[in-house]
């Protein structure tokens, strides 16, 4: 008879966390909108990655503002 961890095998379904951010929505796209004293801006690599940003991320999926951190 074998013997089946069902444990071990809900954590190898879990996966690892994404390594980016999700909304509590879940949704993972985000749009910057400017502040009176910050510009919606991002600074990118010249392969296009994202490495700081100015303005305030919103949800696109629910517009709700992401807080960062």
């Amino acid at each position: 008879m074998d013997v089946i961890d069902l444990d071990q095998r809900r954590r190898e379904a879990e996966g690892p966390a994404p390594e980016y951010a999700t909304c509590p929505c879940g949704e993972a796209w985000f749009e910057l909108r400017a502040t009176p004293d910050k510009p919606g801006a991002v600074c990118m690599t010249p392969t296009g990655s994202i490495t700081g940003y100015a303005g305030t991320p919103y949800c696109i999926g629910c517009g709700e503002r992401y807080v960062v951190g």
